[in-house]
């Protein structure tokens, strides 16, 4: 059996970690797996089967050009045309598509090369964008018109910047027009929420099912280091969170009151600031660089006595799994994906928006201690997001579809 993953970076990012774990245990359990990608870090002698899709000086014109109209995957051709004479050498039995909006792909002409070889295709869902009309989520933008038609897009300045265009509706119209003439399609979604979601379009019918990202339990431990006292900060208890989602505009209420109401004996730790960001915040609140290395990371999460994460919108989150494997309770907003990484006894969810309700189940972690909370966390992720475990589920559908598509011949 030979699968092909195509998605946009590889070994490196969310996704890009994900497929390099299931294209390297797709290759231990004995299947002929491929990967094309527009980017890695990695030496090509490191990445089994590997292609290349693209080259840098087409995927600056892929963006500009999107940037004009908002229609990304909409260009890059000639790199397209090139991918397809490789899929046509591999002969792949299925190909399983992950992540296509970076600039670097025609997706129109991907999907109909599949339609039209008859190829089993698999799609996972990592966010929202392969049924909507170019938007990666629309909870918070309170929009419905995936749902429909699309158009008078609320984000077109955002997921997919368009400088003049609103191209959403002629996007949807292809999504349901090009997918829909695959015969053989799988959704998967990273989390219950957006597979639900996703079937509510036009996907609805199709074979679809969950299958949760998953993280390297044995790596994600709990692991001493001297990050408290690099920062001054060893006998605080100390509240984690992320820049991306804390230094939103529209969670500044939400800062303001966790700045506001910690005890005299606590301090925030944000990750992921720059020098600027570092300089805006409030006294008690302490900025600390993007972390690249995993294992620096690890030591961040293993040293907070509690995660905190105000994200709106989001297909899983694995920065609330991470902590948790680290021995770190974690409080989040249990709107969309997220509220599936906690399991409301030894972590929580709250309704989101409601900044003092995270504050409050904060403190009372502080009340009752990290410790109370640490074995249960770890054995929930362990339970639920295995990397290994979960993976294993793509193993099984890939040899499902393969064994139905031999039996109907």
């Amino acid at each position: 059996m030979k699968v092909l993953h195509i998605n946009a970076v590889y070994g490196v990012g969310s996704t890009g970690v994900i497929v390099e774990d299931i294209h390297k245990l797709s290759i231990e359990n004995g299947i002929d797996s491929y990967v094309a990608y527009s980017t890695t870090p990695k030496a090509a002698n490191e990445i089994p089967n590997g292609y290349v899709i693209g080259k840098k000086i087409g995927k600056k014109l892929h963006a500009v050009l999107c940037r004009i109209n908002g229609k990304q995957a909409y260009f890059s051709r000639l790199a397209t045309k090139k991918l397809l004479k490789h899929i046509d050498a591999i002969s792949p039995d299925i190909v399983h598509l992950h992540n296509l909006h970076s600039n670097y792909i025609h997706m129109n002409m991907l999907l109909d090369y599949l339609a039209k070889k008859d190829i089993s295709t698999v799609i996972t869902l990592h966010d929202c964008w392969f049924y909507t009309g170019g938007c990666f989520h629309y909870t918070n933008a309170k929009c419905s018109g995936w749902l429909h038609d699309c158009g008078n897009c609320p984000k077109k300045k955002e997921d997919t910047p368009s400088l003049l265009f609103d191209s959403s509706a002629k996007i949807l119209k292809d999504r349901k027009a090009y997918f829909g003439a695959i015969k053989d399609l799988t959704v998967v979604g990273v989390s219950q929420w957006i597979t639900e979601e996703g079937t509510r379009t036009f996907l609805k019918g199709r074979r679809a099912l969950p299958i949760h990202n998953g993280i390297n339990t044995e790596f994600f431990v709990n692991t001493p280091s001297n990050v408290k006292e690099a920062l001054g900060i060893e006998n605080k208890f100390v509240v984690l969170g992320m820049s991306n989602k804390w230094l939103m505009s529209i969670n500044k209420e939400a800062l303001d009151y966790f700045a506001s109401n910690l005890p005299q004996d606590a301090v925030m730790v944000i990750v992921g600031c720059n020098d600027e960001q570092k300089a805006s915040l409030p006294k008690n609140v302490i900025g600390m660089d993007y972390i690249r290395d995993r294992n620096m990371l690890r030591q961040v999460y293993s040293m907070a006595d509690v995660f905190v994460n105000c994200t709106r919108e989001e297909s899983l989150s694995l920065v609330n799994v991470e902590a948790q494997c680290c021995g770190t309770p974690t409080v989040t907003y249990r709107n969309t994906g997220a509220q599936e990484t906690v399991d409301n006894i030894s972590s929580f969810s709250v309704d989101t928006e409601d900044y003092k309700a995270l504050f409050e189940k904060a403190m009372e972690i502080k009340e009752k201690g990290k410790l109370s909370f640490s074995t249960a966390c770890r054995e929930f992720v362990k339970a639920k997001f295995d990397r290994d475990e979960n993976y294993k589920k793509y193993i099984s559908l890939y040899k499902e579809i393969y064994n139905g598509r031999k039996e109907n011949m």
